[in-house]
């Protein structure tokens, strides 16, 4: 059953709220940051090793950091140390142009390793998130899934799945609400543009997280 993921402090994994259920779930202030985003979808340990391309002064992963994930920034185009060993390899690509790279970021990761992509635009994504996509298709990533982070990602207090329309038009009853001639026409659009399977585009935000199986 697709799901929804409120996202709490005091939890060290997600809270399951079925798509049929009517009532919305709590939303709870987030005074730690992004810090229950990675908990439900990385689900960090001790020991785990992790390439961050880009770094520019993000502190988007701190919370991996205090998790005992063991972080290596880069932001040039050489090889990094422990090559094909990362488990994780995080880029944060808020309000910044799409950077230019030409090594297969597959070859970076071991095998289990995930590829984490953040966007974040002042009004949407736009085909910023298509290009990303492409590319974990291109280089051959076995398992690829995208979320919305509502209402932004440094403050989310709910993780949206976008990869099937339930969890999505769930979201937009509950955020959104069919109370007046605005909102349903609101409801409408994005119902049409998750039906052509461009509801990606048009959000504030995206993260996509690509596994390396083998």
């Amino acid at each position: 059953m697709a799901e929804l993921y409120p996202l709490a402090i005091t939890v060290q994994a997600s809270t399951s709220v079925p798509v049929s259920t009517a009532a919305p779930p709590e939303v709870l202030h987030q005074i730690g940051g992004a810090g229950p985003l990675w908990r439900s979808l990385l689900f960090p340990r001790k020991g785990q090793r992790a390439l961050e391309l880009g770094h520019d002064g993000s502190n988007l992963f701190a919370s991996l950091k205090q998790a005992g994930v063991r972080i290596e920034a880069r932001n040039g185009q050489g090889e990094p140390a422990g090559a094909a060993t990362s488990d994780l390899v995080l880029e944060d690509r808020t309000n910044v142009p799409s950077p230019v790279r030409h090594e297969p970021i597959r070859s970076l990761l071991a095998p289990g390793g995930r590829w984490v992509v953040v966007l974040e635009k002042k009004r949407w994504v736009g085909l910023a998130g298509r290009r990303v996509l492409l590319r974990a298709r291109r280089e051959g990533f076995e398992k690829i899934e995208t979320f919305y982070a509502y209402p932004s990602l440094r403050s989310p207090r709910m993780l949206v799945p976008l990869d099937s329309p339930e969890p999505f038009r769930y979201f937009l009853y509950l955020a959104v609400g069919v109370r007046g001639p605005r909102q349903r026409l609101f409801a409408l659009v994005a119902r049409c543009l998750c039906a052509l399977r461009l509801h990606r585009l048009f959000l504030p935000n995206l993260i996509m997280v690509a596994r390396r199986e083998i």
